[in-house]
């Protein structure tokens, strides 16, 4: 899947009312795509928002991700040291991390024997490029869900008596 560089706007086909992502050039049904116009009532969501409903991202990982961000390599340890989270805390949030693709993990033999592992960052265009991609399969999962949501409710609608009204159907719910 190609990812849209730069400014990423709403559009809908005003022939069949489908809708997309895109940076100005989606055509649907043999036409260019309108632009939607932007809801007031809708809040552009701040990256801290993002990070928390797209990644499931809690405050203790936040600080995490900026710590190894800010400060490079670290241990679990001195992380744990510097962020006053618990080792186990702070072990959970760094493997969730490097999952997402911001941080790397490695392997460091000591001289007195054993072995800890190292959480560094990522170059700052990796990062961008792989919460990108999560969002836009996070966003591809949401689209699927609200589709179900829609197909769910008219079928729901359409088997109703007459005297049922649609705040009684879905208020039971």
């Amino acid at each position: 899947m190609d990812l849209p560089e730069g400014d990423v706007d709403a559009f809908e086909c005003e022939t069949c009312g489908n809708v997309g992502l895109g940076d100005g050039r989606l055509a649907c049904c043999g036409s260019a795509m309108s632009r939607v116009d932007v809801d007031a009532a809708v809040e552009e969501p701040s990256l801290e928002d993002l990070l928390r409903a797209v990644f499931d991202m809690s405050d203790a990982e936040l600080d995490i991700c900026l710590c190894v961000m800010e400060g490079g390599d670290q241990t679990v340890r001195q992380l744990a040291e510097r962020t006053d989270y618990d080792r186990s805390v702070a072990a959970r949030h760094l493997n969730h991390l490097v999952e997402l693709g911001v941080l790397r993990k490695r392997r460091r033999l000591l001289r007195e024997g054993g072995h800890v592992y190292v959480y560094a960052p990522k170059s700052p265009e990796t990062v961008r490029r792989s919460f990108k991609r999560q969002f836009l399969v996070w966003l591809a999962g949401a689209t699927g869900q609200l589709e179900e949501l829609r197909r769910e409710k008219v079928e729901g609608i359409l088997e109703t008596d007459a005297e049922d009204t649609q705040w009684q159907l879905y208020h039971e719910e």
